[in-house]
């Protein structure tokens, strides 16, 4: 019998007419969140550090090119007819590249990771070893909304949700409509969420 329905033949009626009951099975809500194998990496606590620094290393380098491109645009620099507005915006491209490339390194040295723990940092988590290298994975399970084939990944929820939730999970098919509640124990309970953006305090 498909679909695991239980038919329950009860006593023939009147006139030869069977009545038959049919029990629906409840339909299952939850997923189980498992580590995708394909998104494990390990990063050498060298490296993070490395990239750390490198993030500390663009803040002066974008905010000096920020600042000489404001006071070309002021006409400072061309008062005291110094030309390096090309030379600005290389710099701040520069800078912020190492700035984006390095950030989730950043946030990795800057974490209080301790051993047997793990942190949820830009859609990964990261866990350290004994030598102190560290970690990356992501947890997925399998949507099961009817007719979904979609893979639940898990992320921060809206603005709105966060009082209440610490993480969600969100379908890469179904997106905002098939999204879940994640708890502790790495279950997924269906849930929708307001995915409405916080109101601008007007003055």
């Amino acid at each position: 019998m498909s679909d695991g329905n239980r038919i329950n033949i009860g006593s023939i009626g009147d006139a030869n007419h069977i009545n038959i009951a049919q029990n629906q099975a409840p339909e299952r809500t939850s997923i189980q969140f498992v580590i995708d194998p394909r998104s494990v990496e390990r990063l050498s606590r060298g490296s993070v550090i490395k990239g750390a620094v490198g993030f500390f290393l663009s803040l002066p380098a974008l905010a000096l090119s920020v600042m000489s491109i404001l006071a070309d645009a002021l006409g400072i620099l061309s008062y005291f007819n110094v030309e390096s507005r090309i030379l600005a915006y290389l710099i701040m491209a520069v800078a912020m590249a190492g700035v984006m490339l390095c950030n989730g390194k950043r946030k990795m040295a800057t974490a209080s990771i301790a051993l047997d723990q793990a942190r949820f940092i830009d859609g990964r988590w990261v866990e350290r070893d004994e030598s102190g290298d560290y970690l990356l994975y992501r947890n997925t399970a399998p949507c099961n909304y009817e007719n979904c084939h979609g893979t639940v990944r898990i992320q921060t929820p809206p603005p709105r949700e966060q009082h209440n939730h610490d993480l969600i999970g969100v379908c890469d098919i179904g997106g905002k409509q098939h999204t879940y509640r994640v708890d502790f124990n790495g279950v997924g309970e269906r849930q929708h969420f307001d995915w409405r953006p916080l109101e601008q305090n007007k003055p």
